[in-house]
């Protein structure tokens, strides 16, 4: 996607996408030091060449450029394009190029020399990419070792492997397109290429006999992590690396029908390979498959009574924090209970076994419900601390906010709503539809124009401001939001209800 665009352009998507907002042409062009002219045939180059992809850039008279999406994976598929630049694979592909080929070749040295005719570049670029592999590497107690037959990893053998599993989930998150399926077929003919055909074939057939066993699918993320770490452990075991490497910790399994899954996957690998695998293996596998998620709960009684003792009193302590916090009672919703619980079950699992997942969302969560966010983190985050749980990541906080998010929706009292539309007629009946229908107990006292505001709100009772348009600082609650009244309108008025609550 970003392979088509000039440098400039993609600085525009860059600050359209990060400010969710119009831009005037004025501010893009001292942004990027053009003028409006060129700034404008950049828009329609964009705009031509990420259309099929369901990305535009809409412009609207006075107030300027906006980025817009035909759904939400293509707004995923866009962040995870453009905003991606936190650390050091980003800047440079060929980085994460060579940190993977000396990941697989390890324990074997890999040559300066095959790496600078691998990749076109010179030997001393080469070597300033290894001090910042180095650096990367560091971070998973591993570290480069070099003489005279090359350069190789060295570490245990456990770091070896979170630090390819790390890189093979970036890969995957990375070159999304539309996330139609778990792993698109571009991604998975690089894995291929890499890992060889077969095993990427064989790893995806393992994981569908898997879910046939457990007569579930299993969610997306999880889905993710289980793949690549299968897929590198078959890499590993058919270089023979030393199992005894891999320290056994004494294992007692909570759940023994996972267990005896996890043991039919070794023997499957194994016959596949005709090699012995550690028992060791088969633990690391329970624990994906106990910190997995089913993709739906039909029965909350089934759900309630299969939740350990821990998850409930962590799910019933954190709705507890959260409505305290936020100061709307949610404390009586049967469903967030059972959604809830459905989440934290497996996510304790996953602190317990120190297992990330990655919320393609997160981004967007933080902008949306940051007030959410930050009291689910607070409240989450006590709870774990005061039962000696690890703390608990962001992406999972990101998940625990959605669940809240849709519990706040339904439990928000009765509020008295003006609506501000250009002109107070036209697109007004839409919105107004359209706001009943999220918020039906919710009564729309009135819809004006910009120009009849002030003097309305000085005759009437009103809660909060939905406006369609930017209006002069006002003394109430004020939620900007397109007359189509979107979910992520839904999600800015019940921030701004809960922020207004926790002031």
């Amino acid at each position: 996607m970003m392979r088509n665009l000039t440098d400039r352009q993609i600085k525009i998507m860059k600050h359209l996408i990060n400010h969710k907002e119009y831009i005037s042409i004025e501010s893009i062009s001292s942004l990027v030091v053009a003028s409006k002219r060129t700034i404008r045939r950049d828009i329609e180059m964009i705009n031509d060449k990420l259309s099929t992809e369901g990305i535009f850039l809409a412009s609207k008279t006075g107030r300027g450029i906006i980025a817009e999406f035909r759904n939400d994976a293509a707004e995923i598929t866009s962040r995870n394009v453009f905003m991606n630049d936190s650390d050091v694979f980003n800047t440079s592909v060929r980085l994460l190029k060579i940190a993977s080929d000396l990941l697989m070749n390890s324990p074997q040295p890999t040559s300066i020399s095959e790496l600078s005719k691998k990749y076109f570049i010179s030997r001393a670029s080469i070597v300033n990419d290894l001090k910042k592999i180095e650096t990367w590497l560091a971070h998973f107690d591993l570290a480069l070792f070099k003489d005279l037959s090359g350069t190789r990893i060295i570490g245990n053998e456990k770091s070896m492997r979170i630090a390819m599993k790390a890189l093979v989930l970036k890969s995957i998150y990375s070159n999304m397109n539309m996330m139609e399926s778990r792993i698109d077929t571009a991604i998975l003919s690089e894995l291929s290429a890499k890992f060889g055909e077969q095993h990427v074939l064989f790893t995806t057939d393992l994981i569908t006999a898997i879910e046939d066993q457990l007569a579930y699918r299993i969610s997306d993320p999880y889905y993710i992590n289980l793949f690549t770490h299968i897929l590198v452990l078959i890499h590993r075991i058919n270089l023979r690396i030393n199992d005894s490497e891999i320290p056994c910790d004494d294992f007692i399994a909570q759940d023994r029908v996972m267990y005896e899954i996890s043991l039919s996957i070794i023997n499957t690998i194994e016959n596949k390979y005709n090699i012995r695998i550690n028992t060791i293996e088969a633990e690391y596998i329970y624990q994906y498959l106990v910190s997995s998620g089913k993709t739906d709960i039909d029965n909350s009684s089934s759900v309630k009574t299969n939740g350990s003792g821990r998850s409930l009193a962590f799910t019933r302590q954190l709705i507890v924090r959260v409505s305290s916090l936020i100061n709307v009672d949610i404390t009586m919703d049967n469903h967030l209970m059972t959604s809830l619980l459905s989440h934290v079950k497996p996510m304790l699992n996953r602190l317990e076994y120190h297992i990330r997942i990655k919320n393609p969302l997160l981004h967007d969560i933080k902008n949306e419900l940051g007030s959410i966010f930050a009291a689910v983190k607070n409240a989450a985050n006590g709870i774990a601390a005061e039962h000696a749980i690890g703390p608990v990541t962001d992406d999972e906080i990101g998940y625990l906010t959605v669940h809240i998010q849709a519990a706040i929706e339904n439990n928000i009292e009765r509020k008295r709503v003006l609506l501000v539309c250009s002109s107070g007629l036209g697109t007004s009946q839409l919105l107004h539809g359209r706001v009943i229908r999220a918020f039906p107990c919710w009564e729309i006292v009135g819809i004006v124009s910009g120009q009849e505001i002030a003097r309305y709100i000085t005759q009437h009772d009103v809660d909060i401001i939905i406006s369609t348009i930017r209006l002069e600082e006002i003394n109430r609650p004020v939620v900007y939001v397109s007359a189509l009244f979107t979910a992520k309108d839904i999600s800015r008025v019940t921030e701004c209800l809960v922020a207004n609550y926790m002031k």
